[in-house]
């Protein structure tokens, strides 16, 4: 009579016969109990289903009869007692079903065949149930055309994922290294493509975790439909390893990388406080896309914030107000407001202006003593302070600001043709043509009498043109 073994047992056997091809991780050195001598019973037993009669079904848990049911001859009477649980579960990889195989057996021919077919050695007789299935038996039908068993075959055509294993840790780590999976090219540029074409593969050995130890962005397709470890599944501790790129080695990478940064390009690898280590608010648009630390596992590159190469200068802390005036929002990228204030509004000694120049500033300012536009954009930070103390001007005509000066209105215009650049700290042209100018409420000239147009354009042709379009003398 032909046994057939259970789903387990086939799974067992065909993973012990695959020890020899490549180094698979298979349960080869778990321990079995002594096999069921089945040649002794054959007299017994005349179909195999009589005791294995959850396999046709595809039922596991009935695949072995009771071990109670023994008892019911060797009873320590008719005969020798014994005691018998059936085989062992094995742990192993191995995809295998018998429901499939039985029904594939049986509709290629002789049904009374099926069990036989793989439990029974080339011309064996009934019942010489084989203690292990020789992997020639499974190529007889499954043919194995790689030519490096671990690189060129189809994993998920004989193996299921590693997430749907009860591997413990030892077996994890005891899993085989393709040649294919070298240091290097692989992990820098070669894993993604592989996992792109093949996912299954990876799926054999690798768990999601393995993935976001790494990347950043887990929200890729490709990421989030890989098996997850099932609950208490023990891992290899992953280290996050990241290679850099090619493009960030350009010379002008760190100053060039904002144009091409967005999350799809930088994600796998950054995290929004690798950018903020040097952006400051208000932060671009490609960095409030990007996922924050604290809501990843992968620790993302952990990029420090560094001075450019600019900043190296002996020169530098002389020549930075006139790159501030001149860009200022090339500095904004890493420095806000604060971050000058620290220097320039110091105490005595430490600061850029001397103690209680506060003060005295005006007459500095007036004067152009220094020139405040170096550092501060005089129409914001000036008019700040001066509305925030009430120096601010009521209506058109209201004094404001020149409040302690008597009739300031009617001697204003000396001031301005001596510094009209102190006037231009809070006044733009509009507030001016509101009285001179043709359009002007009293259109008053702003000129003297006698006043010689043609001597004050070849002095100062910029001065006419703070009013006027062009050359006053061809209009």
């Amino acid at each position: 009579m032909m046994v057939r073994a259970s789903h387990a047992r086939i799974w067992v056997l065909v993973a012990g016969a695959l020890v020899g091809l490549g180094g698979l991780a298979v349960s080869a050195n778990a321990v079995q109990e002594a096999p069921f001598p089945h040649e002794a019973h054959q007299g017994l037993f005349p179909l195999c289903a009589g005791c294995h009669e959850g396999v046709p079904a595809g039922d596991e848990s009935d695949f072995y009869p009771d071990p109670a049911s023994c008892r019911g001859c060797h009873d320590g009477v008719r005969e020798e007692a014994v005691t018998w649980s059936g085989p062992t579960g094995r742990v192993d990889n191995v995809s295998y079903s018998h429901l499939e195989h039985d029904a594939a057996l049986e509709a290629s021919g002789d049904p009374a065949q099926s069990c036989a077919s793989c439990h029974i050695l080339p011309g064996g007789q009934r019942m010489a149930v084989a203690d292990e299935i020789q992997l020639g038996t499974c190529w007889g039908c499954h043919a194995h055309a790689a030519t490096e068993h671990q690189v060129d075959a189809s994993c998920d055509a004989c193996h299921v994922p590693l997430a749907r294993t009860a591997f413990d840790l030892a077996r994890i780590e005891a899993l085989p290294l393709p040649s294919d999976h070298e240091p290097g090219s692989f992990l820098e540029r070669d894993h993604g493509v592989a996992v792109q074409e093949n996912a299954s593969r990876c799926a054999t050995c690798h768990t999601q975790e393995r993935c976001v130890s790494c990347h950043v962005d887990t929200e890729r397709d490709v990421i989030a439909d890989f098996p997850a470890a099932p609950p208490g599944m023990r891992l290899p501790v992953a280290v996050a390893h990241y290679n850099e790129p090619t493009t960030h080695r350009a010379g002008q990478w760190l100053t060039l990388h904002g144009a091409e940064a967005s999350r799809a390009e930088c994600a796998t690898c950054h995290t929004s406080n690798d950018c903020t280590s040097c952006h400051v608010i208000p932060l671009p648009a490609a960095v409030l896309s990007m996922p924050s630390r604290d809501d990843v596992v992968a620790p993302g590159v952990r990029v420090a914030g560094r001075a450019p190469d600019s900043h190296e200068s002996v020169f530098f802390m002389n020549a930075h107000t006139g790159l501030g005036a001149a860009g200022a929002e090339t500095c904004a990228t890493c420095h806000q407001e604060t971050f000058c204030v620290s220097c320039h509004d110091a105490p005595v000694g430490n600061g850029y202006h001397p103690s209680s120049f506060l003060a005295r500033h005006t007459a500095d300012a007036f004067g152009r003593d220094a020139e405040c536009s170096s550092c501060h954009s005089t129409q914001v930070f000036c008019r700040e302070c001066h509305v925030q103390v009430g120096l601010v001007s009521s209506g058109r005509l209201g004094p404001g600001y020149h409040d302690d000066g008597p009739v300031w209105l009617i001697r204003h215009g000396q001031a301005a043709r001596q510094n009209l650049e102190s006037c231009a700290s809070c006044h733009q042209q509009v507030d001016c043509t509101q009285c001179h100018g043709v359009l002007g409420a009293f259109k008053v000239s702003p000129h003297t009498v006698g006043f010689d147009a043609e001597r004050a354009w070849g002095r100062s042709p910029r001065t006419c043109l703070a009013c006027h379009i062009g050359n006053p003398l061809n209009e």
